[in-house]
């Protein structure tokens, strides 16, 4: 550390000096640290540029493509009897002919139970210790537990807050139990011992049921049901409010029910008819009893024939592992002998050996066999050839060659003949006789019994498909039946009056002010966002008012200093090469052509009157000629709606030949803001990333690493200028105390 003297001998203000040297010096470091704050605002700017794409990608994909850009209103010829809101899918008309019934939720209700409010609920519910609430269409139970302090007014809350699909009331000592949906099925309710435990009978409560009903209706001469009175066809939105033409409804329903049974019977009749066929047993009985024997017998079938198939499996594996000594033709049954006699570990060696020439002491025959062999003299040179392969093969081996080189007639031939009976077959080809002719009378014997083992298996395996699928076709037979006769035992009542009315109509219209109205606000927004843009291209640039450093805002205002940052900042994506190139290829995609859409003039927003402004200062900002899209809605709706958001399910297609994109206006703008942010994020990154993973984090990591360079550059600049001064000052000292001392010695003169 320099040793820092001040001017107390040179009369000069050493601080001030040095200050001013250093403020001289420090100009590079001040430029360094203007350009890091260039880079840091210029970073903000362009990712402020990105949260306002993501916003306009947001409000295009929650207002015109989550919402569909189509709008239809429906219109009902007696909204009195039933209401319709038409959804952009509707289609078609529908006529609803009349409504037998409308659907109600089930209920339960108790006897008087003398009780109040502040009755301790366990006096009421004979010893249990859970209720237990079923809804109708629930799959499981709720179990509401009864502490000993539970008031009634506590229980009601309970069963309210438990989301059982159950709401309770209590009011002049009865309860009241309702179904939270409306729909057939009744609410179960139980008393149990313990949790999931045994039933405790609520005598006390003395319920009474009442079961839930569904909403019976003609629609376009169907009679069907549903479980809610609002309910959803062909992209209406249906609620019915009144039975009319009660009789009539509830007629087309029995008959449909009693048609749906009568088709299930017939299909379950023609099943039992096709199993005694086949396996020649009677089947007696109502149809339950018919189904039991059915059942049983076929249990017993099935049972059979997959014996046969695991012993079928069981033969063939033998059968095919069954080792063949296979003698090359030509060699004599001597040689043919000796091969035979060989041990599996001999015959793997034996067929490694140059057999007259190698030393064949390590094959270790017995007496029987080294003599068989030393008889051997003409045969071992044919011998010589012989493979391992050759030597023991298994049935399976021969049997797959053999079979896999055969003609599709010899194979066919295979399923009526022997492989020795068609040795003599002259039908077959001279290819397929040498095949058959080449085997020996032990290979003929074992891949025969393959044959005959496979042959078996496949029909054991047949027999057994057939058994289960007869089992199959039962058990959904049956199902159906059972549907099918629920359905209609559990008919509702016949109407004991009836309303005459004329069918309700539902129709729908495309609502073209809806649709002219969001188009109008997707402009509004698209225009309000490429302003913005085209405002920061084209923003005036001040080159006078370079960053601030910390030392002169020392001597400003805060007021002061927020004016100079607004012209500093002013202009930083002047000209920017990446918001015109993302801007220029948005404003391209108004005139490009749809080729998905079909037998369509209207495939490009300019044919539906929506263009760019004719100032290319406006920055391709959109004007719509309403008259032109009016017009265009008016004529085909669902033409101009595919138009802005064609979605076939695929970003490209073949169209006359060639590869094209059928998205929509919409998909495409949103996919060229993609690449857009993606060349943003390129330069300034986002804020999950690191400065090492954009190019301006880059430059800053650059600019820190020269701005620590050039602070410890000017911690040694101010030293030497402090050794400098101090020497000086040492200098000047020591001349005044020589002159002190000249002037002593001189008497003082």
């Amino acid at each position: 550390m320099v040793m820092r003297i001040g001017g107390l001998a040179s009369g000069m203000d050493i601080d001030a000096l040095v200050e001013k040297l250093m403020n001289a010096e420090r100009a590079p470091l001040n430029k360094l640290l203007q350009n890091k704050q260039k880079y840091e605002w210029q970073r903000d700017a362009y990712r402020d540029v990105n949260t306002k794409l993501k916003t306009f990608d947001t409000y295009i994909s929650d207002n015109l493509v989550i919402k569909n850009l189509s709008s239809k209103t429906a219109s009902s010829s007696n909204s009195d009897l039933v209401s319709a809101i038409a959804t952009s899918k509707a289609t078609g008309t529908l006529s609803i002919e009349g409504v037998s019934q409308l659907a109600e939720a089930a209920r339960t209700t108790s006897g008087n139970t003398y009780a109040s409010n502040s009755t301790n609920m366990s006096t009421l519910v004979d010893g249990a210790k859970f209720i237990s609430f079923k809804a109708p269409g629930a799959t499981e139970a709720t179990e509401i537990e009864i502490t000993s302090n539970m008031t009634v007014e506590d229980f009601v809350k309970k069963v309210n807050d438990s989301g059982s699909g159950v709401s309770a009331v209590f009011e002049n000592g009865h309860f009241s139990f309702t179904a939270t949906n409306t729909g057939a099925g009744k609410i179960e309710i139980k008393g149990l011992d313990s949790k999931g435990g045994n039933d405790v009978a609520l005598t006390k409560l003395n319920l009474t049921e009442s079961a839930g009903k569904n909403a019976v209706f003609t629609v376009n001469g169907i009679a069907t049901e549903r479980a809610s009175n609002s309910f959803s066809i062909n992209g209406y939105n249906i609620t019915l409010k009144k039975t009319f033409n009660e009789a009539a409804a509830h007629d087309e329903l029995v008959n449909i029910a009693n048609k749906n049974f009568e088709n299930a019977e017939n299909k379950l009749n023609e099943v039992f008819a096709e199993f005694e066929q086949k396996y020649g047993i009677t089947l007696s009985g109502n149809v339950n009893d018919k189904f039991t024997q059915m059942n049983n017998e076929l249990t017993s079938i099935i049972g059979t024939h997959q014996t046969a198939v695991n012993n079928g499996i069981n033969d063939l594996k033998n059968a095919r592992n069954t080792n063949i000594s296979v003698a090359v033709t030509g060699l004599s049954q001597d040689a043919q002998d000796f091969i035979n006699s060989l041990t599996d570990k001999q015959r793997v060696a034996f067929a490694a050996k140059d057999i007259e020439n190698d030393d064949l002491s390590d094959l270790n025959f017995t007496h029987e066999q080294a003599e068989a062999f030393s008889n051997l003299t003409s045969e071992k040179s044919a011998m010589n050839v012989l493979t391992e392969t050759d030597l023991t093969r298994t049935a399976g081996s021969v049997y797959d060659n053999v079979y896999s080189a055969l003609s599709a007639d010899a194979k066919n031939a295979l399923s009526t003949k022997t492989f020795d009976e068609l040795r003599n077959d002259t039908s077959l080809s001279p290819e397929d006789l040498n095949i058959l002719n080449a085997l020996t009378t032990e290979e003929i014997a074992a891949v025969q019994d393959v044959h005959d083992k496979t042959n078996s298996l496949a029909s054991a395996k047949a027999d057994l498909v057939t058994a289960v699928t007869h089992g199959s076709n039962m058990t959904q037979a049956k199902t159906a039946y059972d549907d099918a006769l629920e359905s209609k035992n559990n008919l509702p009542s016949a109407p004991t009056s009836t309303t005459t009315a004329s069918s309700v109509t539902l129709t729908s219209t495309t609502n073209v002010d809806d649709m002219m109205n969001k188009i109008k606000d997707f402009v509004n927004m698209y225009n309000s966002f490429i302003k913005d843009l085209k405002e920061q291209t084209t923003q005036t640039k001040y080159r006078d008012y370079a960053p601030l450093t910390e030392d002169q805002k020392k001597d400003m205002k805060e007021s002061e200093i927020k004016l100079w940052e607004e012209k500093a900042k002013s202009g930083l994506l002047r000209n920017d090469s990446l918001l015109r190139d993302g801007l220029s290829k948005m404003r391209s995609l108004v005139y490009e052509a749809v080729p998905g859409l079909e037998d369509s003039k209207f495939n490009t927003l300019f044919s539906v009157g929506i263009t760019t402004t004719k100032n290319y200062n406006d920055g391709g900002a959109l004007e719509i000629d309403e008259k032109k899209l009016r017009q265009a809605l008016e004529a085909d709706p669902d033409a101009v709606a595919r138009l802005f958001k064609n979605d076939a399910g695929k970003d490209k297609d073949v169209v006359d030949g060639k590869v094209v994109d059928t998205r929509g206006y919409l998909a495409r703008l949103r996919g060229s803001m993609d690449e857009f942010k993606i060349s943003i994020e390129q330069k300034a990154g986002r804020a999950t990333m690191t400065d090492q993973q954009y190019t301006i984090g880059k430059n800053l990591i650059d600019t820190d690493k020269r701005i620590s360079t050039w602070q410890d550059k000017l911690k040694n600049i101010e030293a030497r200028y402090w050794k400098q001064f101090s020497a000086m000052e040492q200098a000047i000292n020591k001349a005044n105390q020589q002159s002190g001392m000249f002037m002593q010695q001189g008497g003082g003169f």
